[in-house]
């Protein structure tokens, strides 16, 4: 994270605890929800969906940003949501799918703007590709699996990723840790030994969750084909998860897909870049993606 956004984060992220963000923990038949929500209840609805091992509370900056004149809305996704896990055990993207539309009629939303992060941009996809009616405008942040649209396989890349979250030691994290950015951030060794045992106690059920996705990761290139509405891309130029090289074809045969990348940007954006992707991701909601 740029030093300059320093005070920008410490300043959203007090002004959520500060405001009217309230957690939720509901359980309705066989389906547990825990979720944040602020704003207008009537307002036009923004989701968020976090990726693999984040959660709903990654989000609060930007909501807190949206929720004057948004309903917004971050939940934790089962088995990506470290410890939170679904009654059936199965966690493809379809069914993840699925539970969020559970979610949807729980809730009462008509239709959002959904916004997502890695694993959590698949979802994303997936379920814009099912319940297209539900769907107003879509921003994927770091999505992986672009390659799909032009014949070419993700099998690898997924199981390298996976490979990853299987580690015995503090320097196989902090390894984890580092390639997710373009320069990371300062950690205590102390705070990452914390996360890492954490990880380590679900790790089993993570590397399942993984492999009930990765059955389904396929089914992207013909999600993407099938979007209607419209769609801002976020993409870190060192990301090591996307192959920027693909993403100027993606453009060519999506020209209506918004494309923003940062330069000296990893995986996270929202972490190394907070601002401005707060500020993009605004901009695109605002104007409903129409002339951003």
């Amino acid at each position: 994270m740029l030093k300059r956004d320093n005070a920008y984060v410490i300043k959203q992220q007090l002004a959520s605890y500060l405001s009217d963000f309230k957690s939720h923990r509901e359980v309705i038949g066989q389906d547990t929800f825990s979720y944040i929500e602020a704003g207008p209840p009537m307002a036009e609805c923004v989701f968020f969906i976090h990726g693999a091992v984040g959660n709903k509370t990654q989000w609060r900056g930007l909501m807190q940003l949206l929720s004057r004149q948004y309903r917004v809305i971050a939940i934790d996704v089962p088995g990506l949501a470290v410890g939170h896990e679904a009654a059936s055990g199965y966690y493809s993207l379809t069914e993840l799918s699925n539970y969020i539309m559970r979610f949807f009629r729980h809730k009462n939303i008509e239709s959002a703007c959904l916004v997502a992060h890695s694993m959590g941009a698949n979802i994303a996809c997936r379920f814009s590709a099912l319940y297209p009616n539900k769907v107003n405008s879509l921003v994927v942040a770091s999505l992986t699996g672009w390659e799909q649209l032009f014949g070419q396989s993700y099998w690898h890349k997924f199981s390298e990723f996976k490979q990853l979250l299987v580690f015995n030691n503090l320097d196989e994290f902090k390894a984890l840790f580092s390639s997710l950015f373009h320069q990371p951030p300062y950690m205590p060794d102390a705070l990452l030994e914390l996360r890492m045992r954490d990880l380590q106690k679900h790790q089993t059920q993570l590397y399942k969750v993984l492999t009930h996705i990765q059955q389904e990761f396929h089914l992207l290139s013909n999600d993407l084909a099938s979007l209607t509405c419209p769609v801002l891309a976020i993409n870190g130029v060192e990301d090591v998860f996307v192959d920027l090289s693909i993403l100027d074809r993606v453009v060519n045969l999506y020209p209506d897909f918004k494309m923003v990348n940062f330069n000296e940007c990893g995986h996270v954006p929202f972490l190394e870049y907070p601002k401005k992707t707060h500020s993009t991701i605004t901009k695109f909601i605002l104007s409903n993606g129409r002339d951003f």
